[in-house]
């Protein structure tokens, strides 16, 4: 993990820094699960936590950040993208969005891992629809 996005990590409250770590984890193993994403990229972008297909034109940055001050995380994907629209259309109200931009994800309880994962796919391969 780069040091910068470390330091970030570290600053949240124990349960918003686990779910984030959580969803990180989730980004890694979309990512290694297929050869058209890796390599991809970590770094901070507004102070989130982000990752992006180290190539160009293959997909839009995941970030991940908690929802204003509370302990709700989201995943944030470009809100002219399609992408929180396709969530819901597929997924119902299972996760709460935010406008266009995020698909936020409770602090605490299990969460939906594959269709998660299945929205991170989604955005890490965007331009090669």
């Amino acid at each position: 993990m780069p040091p910068d996005v470390e330091a970030a990590i570290a600053d949240y409250p124990d349960a918003v820094r686990d779910r984030i770590l959580e969803l990180r984890r989730l980004v890694w193993e979309v990512a290694a699960a297929d050869p058209a994403i890796e390599p991809v990229l970590e770094t901070l972008k507004w102070g989130q936590p982000s990752y992006l297909p180290a190539r160009p034109r293959i997909g839009t940055t995941v970030r991940i950040d908690r929802i204003g001050r509370g302990t709700d995380v989201a995943l944030f994907t470009h809100c002219q993208t399609s992408l929180v629209d396709e969530f819901r259309a597929a997924h119902g109200d299972l996760l709460a969005h935010d406008g266009t931009r995020a698909i936020v994800v409770p602090a605490g309880g299990p969460i939906p891992r594959d269709e998660l994962r299945e929205h991170i796919r989604s955005a890490l391969l965007y331009h090669r629809r």
